[in-house]
């Protein structure tokens, strides 16, 4: 659910709106309310903002945005919880801030290639300062369903795919949620390669509410990520997305990297950071993420 669906001005953007994206593993789910004209300006790098909730897959995943195609097992469960995520933008005297808290997915394998997700975005702040006008929006975010069905697998050479169809149901209150139900289908993709890394890629349409509220913009998505353990514990990955929405925003890009932490068998702490590129992605956005397999 994840990358900037907002179009330019003249085309579909109305004054006094805003949008931020929430990626999902990441789809991209936009978050709109009203605000002052002035914040108008902010949206394109907002929604290129906060690295939100799902990737659902191993306990230990191999990179935050980029989905892998391997499922979890019959009987088995995964909570992935974004114990904090911060998003950060700063553009000509206008500042952003958004804050999430406990973005949580809970994942089951109805089968060898088949699992059921559900997530929630349990506390979401937003803040915004332009020319001494601030607004401070916050509140319970959306429910997530995902499937995946993982239909290729070459164990010789570590080759998966599968498809990962979702939909976002508009649960949101204090004005940080949109009312529309939006979704899509992500393909993901893995390779194993030499000396222990792992290459991850994968595909995503979304299809989004448009700011006139008046129908849907599809949103197509790109990431692809290298992971490497360094030990049994410890990982390091680089990331790279890409984004372009058929509204007209700004084509959307950011890189980043993090490293992967396993207490145990069952439990790891992922952290990340990114960097956006383009002009419709937020400055920065760092995510911590706990892992439990059980």
């Amino acid at each position: 659910m994840h990358a900037s669906p907002v179009p330019d001005k003249g085309e579909d953007e109305r004054e006094g709106e805003w949008g931020m994206v929430i990626q999902a593993g990441p789809a991209l789910l936009l978050i709109q309310s009203q605000l002052p004209p002035s914040f108008a300006g902010m949206r394109r790098k907002m929604l290129a903002g906060w690295l939100g909730v799902v990737l659902l897959t191993a306990p230990a995943g191999l990179a935050q945005i980029t989905e892998s195609p391997v499922t979890v097992a019959p009987g088995r469960f995964l909570l992935r919880m974004d114990a904090l995520s911060l998003t950060v933008n700063h553009d000509a005297g206008t500042k952003y801030a958004a804050n999430g808290v406990a973005s949580t997915f809970l994942t089951t394998g109805l089968t060898a290639n088949w699992d059921v997700q559900v997530g929630a975005e349990v506390f979401i702040d937003q803040r915004f300062d332009s020319g001494g006008l601030n607004d401070r929006r916050s509140g319970i975010g959306d429910v997530y369903f995902r499937t995946k069905w993982r239909f290729y697998e070459d164990p010789a050479t570590g080759t998966a795919v599968a498809l990962l169809p979702f939909v976002k149901l508009p649960t949101g209150t204090g004005g940080v949620g949109k009312n529309a139900m939006e979704g899509g289908l992500i393909v993901p993709w893995k390779a194993d390669l030499v000396g222990g890394v792992s290459l991850t890629a994968m595909a995503e349409l979304d299809f989004l509410r448009n700011d006139r509220d008046d129908g849907y913009d599809s949103f197509w998505f790109a990431s692809m990520a290298l992971h490497r353990p360094v030990t049994k514990a410890l990982g390091f990955y680089g990331e790279l997305t890409l984004g372009k929405s058929s509204g007209g925003a700004p084509g959307q890009g950011k890189m980043g990297g993090g490293v992967t932490f396993a207490v145990s068998d069952n439990v790891s702490w992922d952290y990340a950071i990114y960097r956006g590129f383009s002009s419709g992605t937020s400055d920065w956005q760092h995510v911590l993420r706990l892992n439990w397999g059980f």
